[in-house]
């Protein structure tokens, strides 16, 4: 939102009116004194601001806890007839008792033709650094059933292993 403010030969009021119009044009609402009502945790719904209504440019994250080597959907992104994306992202995993981790980095692209289920577009780049006896793992995969990407996480047998993933997505065309 913008507002007219007079130049300084223009002037039409004090200024501290202009000030209230600087505060007006530059408040992010964190409170008092000059940052807009405070819209506190109740007064927005939960689940209300998603990266669907913002942009899927935007980070999006998800937790899950693994307790063996069988691949487990962390995450899935839909994939519309007749586009293409693009998912890059970080993860953190952990040990529940804190003696094994790893770290990393992911990237992959989908395509889904019209009439036609999605497909990986090459291979995944997973670069993990670890410090496991095993070998946790990370993996995009073309979920055809669901004409999804699913995001999977492959601990260790015997282990639990807590994961953190931040990822975005890039579409064309665009929502």
């Amino acid at each position: 939102m913008g507002i007219y403010k007079p130049a300084t030969a223009e002037e039409a009021y004090g200024p501290s009116f202009a000030s209230g119009l600087d505060s007006i044009d530059g408040h992010d609402h964190s409170g008092a004194p000059n940052k807009g009502k405070k819209i506190d945790t109740n007064g927005i719904e939960d689940g209300a601001i998603t990266p669907e209504k913002l942009s899927n440019e935007i980070l999006a994250e998800a937790t899950l806890e693994t307790t063996d080597a069988t691949p487990t959907e962390i995450d899935s992104i839909p994939v519309a007839e007749s586009s293409a994306i693009m998912v890059k992202g970080q993860l953190i995993t952990l040990r529940d008792d804190a003696t094994e981790c790893a770290w990393g980095t992911f990237e992959a692209g989908f395509r889904r033709p019209t009439s036609g289920s999605v497909t990986a577009v090459g291979a995944n780049i997973v670069n993990l650094v670890d410090d496991s006896s095993g070998t946790p793992n990370f993996q995009l995969v073309a979920d055809t059933t669901n004409e999804a990407v699913s995001l999977q996480c492959i601990g260790e047998a015997g282990k639990n292993f807590d994961w953190h993933i931040t990822y975005n997505v890039v579409q064309q065309p665009e929502p």
